[in-house]
């Protein structure tokens, strides 16, 4: 399978970069996370609507460390890796009994094999707003190609009604990740969320094995879990909040093994001289969805 995972991202560090020392004081891990934009910056109305968001980065290599040493608050960075995955455990305290539970969750980071210092000396958030806005173009990119590794793609609606669908991918990387456990680990599992247009197409085209090429973005998220305390004597659930990272295509192009006819089945039906279109039973209209 052709390997492609690689991600750049050109963004503001706004909080604290965690670094992770062992019982001699060297530094084994570099964590932090950086706010980026997303293209398209104006609505149709020509006026700013900026969407960010905020990849992880983590990593325990130390040429990548002794670069992420110099990263100060307020910085505009950039870095060039790959979409990382994973379970790590996280400590939450019961917020009925105080119980300490042990929570194995899911985690997504993204693995630099690059790490530069554009500006410094930046003193607030507002400083570095203009230099993302100049950059969006290429402020979070991912590109990415891999194989449909669930069973099924799951499709629904967002609160605000714009259509979504769901997969998970296997994803090869090209090279070794410094401190994995497994030298032959090249391989990576992160989930794909597209939206209206693509997201029908997703649904109709792709199964379990489709070969797919992601031109997109990092997407992050708070997304709540439920976890029942262990506490014998307790047991009751509660709910935490884990950020998740995905990915969202700009596009996708179906490379191999999937259903062609679906991609002559989505195009859509133009009504005359208007800027209407039908699908699936939905009308378009000035790219937002109304239900018929």
């Amino acid at each position: 399978m052709a390997k492609e995972n690689y991600i750049s991202l050109r963004g503001q560090i706004r909080g604290d970069v965690i670094m992770v020392s062992d019982d001699n004081g060297n530094p084994i891990t570099a964590l932090f996370s950086m706010h980026t934009l997303k293209r398209n910056i104006y609505d149709q109305a020509g006026k700013y609507e900026l969407k960010f968001d905020k990849p992880i980065i983590l990593t325990s290599d130390p040429k990548m460390i002794r670069s992420i040493s110099n990263i100060k608050k307020y910085d505009i960075v950039e870095i060039k890796g790959s979409f990382t995955t994973g379970r790590a455990v996280k400590h939450k305290k019961c917020p009925h009994c105080g119980f300490v539970n042990s929570v194995e969750v899911p985690f997504q980071v993204i693995s630099p094999s690059y790490v530069g210092i554009l500006k410094t000396g930046l003193k607030s958030d507002s400083e570095g707003l203009q230099n993302l806005i100049e950059c969006a173009e290429i402020s979070n990119v991912a590109k990415v190609i891999g194989r449909v590794c669930s069973e099924e793609i799951h499709t629904g609606d967002t609160e605000r009604g714009d259509i979504f669908s769901t997969y998970q991918l296997a994803v090869n990387r090209k090279y070794y990740l410094y401190g994995s456990s497994d030298y032959d680990d090249h391989s990576d599992y992160p989930y794909v969320i597209s939206y209206n247009d693509q997201a029908i197409k997703d649904n109709k085209a792709l199964y379990q094995g489709s070969l797919v090429y992601i031109d997109g973005y990092v997407h992050t998220m708070l997304t709540p879990l439920s976890v029942e305390c262990a506490n014998e004597e307790c047991g009751k659930e509660f709910t935490i909040k884990t950020q998740r990272m995905s990915l969202t295509p700009y596009s996708t192009e179906y490379l191999r093994d999937y259903n062609e006819n679906a991609i002559e089945e989505t195009r859509p039906n133009r009504k005359d001289d208007t800027n209407e279109y039908e699908l699936d039973g939905i009308t378009y209209k000035n790219d937002e969805l109304t239900k018929e």
